[in-house]
């Protein structure tokens, strides 16, 4: 086809969809044999648009083979749609239609490997992206369409020699390569190749791709037959660690996985090491699909996917079996194994009809990126166990503030709570979000550790008590329609912030944290009654400890840090000692107060601890030592564990044995480290006007609110504006309130309720 003919040519119009929430457009891909023969000059990319009803798993059995039968085998891309500008074409129906430079490459390299005419679907072209309402109905088929492929193609990217080594040896590893791989190398022109190609290459392919077809066809009958992917019968499940607990046992066969002796001499020459850090690199980290949104529900909702590109394709299967291998039986590390292990948790469960919850899979999906905000969560609704509400339907009209109030709207009502209020990454935050909204569209990795749960548990604080106060109010979503933008609430105000520390970088190890939240607590004097020599000299003793916590996580590799569970036969345990003297002088002072106050009851009269202006300055210097050794660790040993008062002494005397090598220990110094961190990391010490300590956002100001809100089960810190109108800066960690003390204290009359507005 001439390039004459191609600028004379007309832009292609699409036409609308009989009906958009049940049928898709496929692009039947036209073979080229100059590409598949690796020659110069290929021809134009051409192809066909057809509409087909999909099989949705919502219909009948009998409709459902119905449309499978007239379905065809089909590909279905995934890759990253990369600079937005159209600066190529494709010419479908005799038309153009502008496609980006990632699509064209994508296209091509599946036209080659193809051998012959292939059906395709592809978003950018078989959904018209300019009409959003035929987009926000077709979102909800994305996963029925990846499900329904015969094959998932997963582009990576243009060739490189690096990334073909790598894929290269994945396929020698595993034996298995990808599929219809051709290794066809540029040839001179001539007819006898083309002909060859075209008079027994295409049928044996059409051949074999009608075998794959049958074998599709049978698969999509099995999964007709069974309802585990059906959405009402699906099961609502939770992860508890947000790693493995979900499908262990095919997590661990991948990780006991071994290669065929046969296969392993094939790749025992190489710098396994060496590859490991080339594939973590090239593969993973520098590879931008693994960080978009949308691969989750393609990848996710497939029955059998493959990796296409840099010249190589590789089946999923063999990528993970490989990455496995290297990083658990060889021990040549892959830093960023957890990317691959959270797609495949969500792949394996969707395909046996469990649903994470939308929360848990945005919290999974939390480094992602997508080029529309929105699709931060409109690319995850096909894959929750959620029940679809107004809340949650894709609607590209509505501004990115509104559907992410909407999907926090619904948060709010699925858990009763105000806690999906907490808990996420505050800095950045785009400029035009109420305060009380998450940005879901930032890294939440950045964020502070959650105070709250974010796997669907129970909160281990209960701030705003046991009765109807702990519950939030439920939503009235007539008048969310027009006033969305504000969230009522009530509660009781604590107190106001008066000191606080200076925040510090994220990357500055914990024990430098401490050593500036001692200086504020050591400047606060004059708000502290019975701060005296003592204390100042048991806060020391906190230091003392604390710092060598610190020295001995700093000299610790990263790739320990992230396996406590396996021995760290490091000199640097050595630096730990005992310290029986901070101990002793500190143990009248370690009971803990918020424990003491879990365990009274309402309606007999607050424990001492609870007042700090009590006359008696001996019971303020408990309150002292014990809410600042508390808010080091936020009140928690682990995300499911209150901090104890023999984990207390443990952690002050570290009298665990002296063996380096000792499990226990290893296990409890991993444990305290990752608390101290966790518990101070991007966080500041505050003291409040009335003599409280915690820890408290870093985005937090003096003259801040700490205020406790009827159905959220941490206090928050709140930024008066006008009126009832108040700005969420975040939750925190106020000691001697975080088990119902606010309630107590109301009981007594001593605090009152009082609206506030979240605007």
């Amino acid at each position: 086809m001439s390039t004459d003919l191609l600028v004379t040519m007309s832009d292609y119009i699409y036409q609308p969809l009989k009906n958009a929430t049940e049928d898709i457009r496929l692009l039947k891909l036209t073979f080229d044999i100059r590409q598949a023969l690796g020659r110069a000059n290929v021809n134009p990319l051409v192809g066909q648009l057809k509409n087909y009803p999909l099989p949705l798993t919502t219909l009948s059995r009998r409709q459902r083979m119905l449309r499978a039968a007239l379905l065809p085998s089909f590909n279905a891309l995934s890759y990253v749609w990369g600079n937005p500008a159209r600066t190529h074409e494709i010419i479908i129906d005799n038309k153009r239609l502008g496609i980006t430079e990632n699509l064209y490459k994508a296209l091509r390299d599946i036209q080659k490997d193809a051998i012959g005419d292939v059906y395709v679907w592809a978003d950018a072209i078989c959904i018209c992206q300019d009409d959003l309402l035929e987009r926000s109905a077709q979102i909800l088929l994305m996963r029925e369409v990846y499900h329904a492929a015969a094959d998932v193609r997963i582009w990576l990217g243009s060739p490189t020699e690096e990334g073909r080594r790598c894929l290269k040896f994945i396929a020698d590893l595993t034996g298995i390569y990808g599929p219809e791989e051709s290794d066809m190398v540029p040839s001179e022109e001539s007819k006898f190749e083309e002909m060859f190609v075209k008079g027994l290459l295409i049928p044996t392919a059409g051949i074999v791709r009608a075998g794959c077809g049958f074998g599709q066809s049978l698969v999509q009958i099995t999964d007709i037959l069974d309802s585990d992917v059906r959405d009402d019968k699906a099961e609502m499940v939770l992860d508890d660690d947000a790693t493995l607990s979900l499908h262990h046992d095919r997590i661990q066969m991948l990780v006991e996985w071994k290669p065929h002796s046969r296969h392993f001499k094939t790749v025992q020459d190489e710098d396994f090491v060496f590859i490991a850090n080339l594939i973590d690199h090239e593969l993973i980290q520098s590879c931008t699909w693994f960080e978009r949104m949308w691969v989750v529900q393609e990848l996710g909702a497939s029955e059998t996917a493959s990796i296409l590109g840099y010249g190589k394709s590789v089946w999923w299967e063999s990528f993970l079996r490989a990455v496995y291998f290297l990083n658990y039986s060889l021990e040549a590390p892959i830093n960023n194994i957890r990317k691959l292990t959270g797609l495949e948790k969500i792949r394996q469960s969707w395909n046996s009809g469990k649903r994470q919850p939308l929360r848990d899979l945005i919290r999974e999906c939390r480094y992602r990126n997508a080029t529309d905000p929105r699709d931060k969560i409109f690319s995850l609704i096909g894959m929750m166990g959620d029940k679809m509400n107004t809340f949650l339907m894709p609607d590209y009209t509505k501004s990115v503030s509104e559907v992410y109030a909407n999907a926090t709207f619904h948060f709010i009502e699925q858990s009763g709570s105000l806690d999906p209020l907490c808990g996420w990454q505050r800095l950045g935050r785009q400029e035009q979000l109420p305060s009380w909204i998450p940005d879901y569209s930032l890294n939440q990795d950045l964020a502070a550790s959650p105070l709250v749960p974010i796997d669907g548990r129970e909160s281990i604080f209960t701030a705003s008590g046991h009765d109807h106060r702990s519950k939030y109010m439920p939503l009235d979503q007539q008048k969310l329609k027009h006033f969305w933008t504000h969230l009522p609430t009530s509660g009781l105000c604590i107190d106001t912030i008066a000191i606080l520390s200076n925040p510090l970088p994220e990357d500055v190890p914990f024990g430098s944290i401490e050593h500036m939240w001692h200086s504020t607590i050591s400047s606060s004097g004059g708000l502290l009654d019975g701060f005296t020599k003592d204390v100042q000299s048991c806060l020391e003793d906190i230091s003392s400890v604390v710092s060598m916590y610190s020295k001995y996580w700093n000299s610790l590799d990263q790739f320990s840090k992230h396996l406590p569970s396996v021995s760290t036969k490091s000199p640097s345990t050595a630096r730990l000692p005992k310290s029986p003297k901070s101990t002793d002088r500190l143990s009248k002072h370690s009971q803990s107060t918020d424990q003491l106050a879990r365990s009274s009851p309402l309606t007999e009269k607050p424990l001492l601890y609870f007042e700090p202006k009590k006359p008696d300055p001996f019971l303020h210097v408990i309150y002292i030592l014990d809410a600042y050794l508390h808010s080091l660790l936020c009140g928690q040993i682990s995300t499911t564990e209150r901090l104890t008062r023999d984990e207390i002494q443990k952690f002050m005397s570290l009298n665990l044995p002296t063996d380096t090598t000792n499990p226990e220990r290893e296990s409890f110094l991993a444990k305290v480290c990752n608390s101290l961190r966790a518990g101070m990391t991007r966080r500041c010490m505050a003291v409040t006007k009335q003599g409280y300590i915690g820890a408290i956002p870093q985005e937090a100001q003096q003259g801040d609110l700490i205020c406790v809100l009827f159905g959220c089960s941490v206090p928050v810190v709140l930024r008066k504006r006008i009126g009832e109108e108040y700005s969420f800066i975040g939750e925190c960690y106020l000691h001697g309130f975080m088990d119902s003390e606010a309630i107590a204290f109301h009981a007594k009359g001593e605090f009152q309720v009082q609206k506030f507005v979240l605007c």
